[in-house]
């Protein structure tokens, strides 16, 4: 009978209130007593990421979003990708050159 509770929409949310709650009561024993079992604080919790994926199930737009912040934690964000140096520094001379952004030469 709890099964067929937990499979109705309302159901599953009241199910996932009750997750997060024992998720953070997890975490603050973890925080007091260091429990061997749960992970460090890093992160975002278990509870959030359930919370979102019920979102993303009813909104679709937020499934792209998911996808996107996703895909930016995996690329790597080089300083000048996609840009001309506008600037160049030698650290044995002691000296930096500036260039103009409309400065071709």
């Amino acid at each position: 009978m709890a099964l067929i509770a937990f499979m109705t929409i309302p159901g599953l949310v009241i199910a996932l209130v009750g997750f997060a709650v024992l998720d953070r009561a997890g975490l603050w024993a973890n925080r007091r007593f260091r429990l061997p079992w749960r992970r460090d604080e890093t992160g975002r919790p278990i509870s959030a990421v359930a919370v979102g994926e019920l979102d993303a199930f009813f909104h679709g737009t937020h499934r792209h979003q998911q996808e996107q912040r996703r895909t930016s934690l995996i690329l790597r964000d080089e300083k000048n990708d996609g840009a001309p140096a506008r600037a160049r520094l030698d650290l044995d001379a002691g000296t930096a050159t500036v260039r103009l952004q409309g400065d071709s030469t």
